[in-house]
């Protein structure tokens, strides 16, 4: 078997190890955290539009409602002031989504570790006393904190 062959059979293990591992974190997550996952989708792509929107809000506001104001001699802010609001709202609504996404996505990726170490526990209690006599402390531990991680 040539070089180029081998490297192609291991690039597709190695995608196939990913997307597995991919679909058991994705049942780890919606078999416990669906509503928590749903709601995360949700507000990045609220997010999302409320970063585009304070954009291309941006260039109206300047466009339509500063521009003109600098021509005149005595200018009327009301409506430029009303247009500031509605900026500070797209914004607010932006930064509440993506400290609310962020914040669940702390609980979900925490949980999720925590079931995964519950159920690396309860498969090492079923083990036998040799393998504990086999490996060293460090590399057990080693599996629990940096491996799950």
């Amino acid at each position: 078997m040539n070089l180029k062959r081998k490297e192609e059979i291991q690039m597709n293990n190695k995608i196939q190890i990913r997307k597995g591992t991919v679909k058991r974190l994705l049942s780890y997550i919606t078999k416990n955290y669906k509503k928590q996952f749903i709601c995360v989708f949700i507000c990045i792509i609220f997010s999302s539009i409320a970063q585009v929107a304070g954009s291309l809000f941006l260039q109206i506001l300047i466009d339509d409602y500063i521009t003109p104001l600098l021509g005149q001699e005595n200018p009327v802010y009301t409506g430029l002031l009303g247009a500031i609001g509605i900026m500070v709202i797209i914004y607010l609504v932006g930064m509440l989504t993506s400290y609310l996404y962020n914040r669940l996505m702390a609980v979900v990726s925490q949980g999720v570790l925590k079931d995964i170490r519950d159920e690396m526990f309860a498969k090492m209690e079923a083990l036998p006393i040799r393998y504990f006599d086999t490996h060293t402390h460090g590399d057990i531990m080693s599996h629990y904190t940096n491996d799950t991680d």
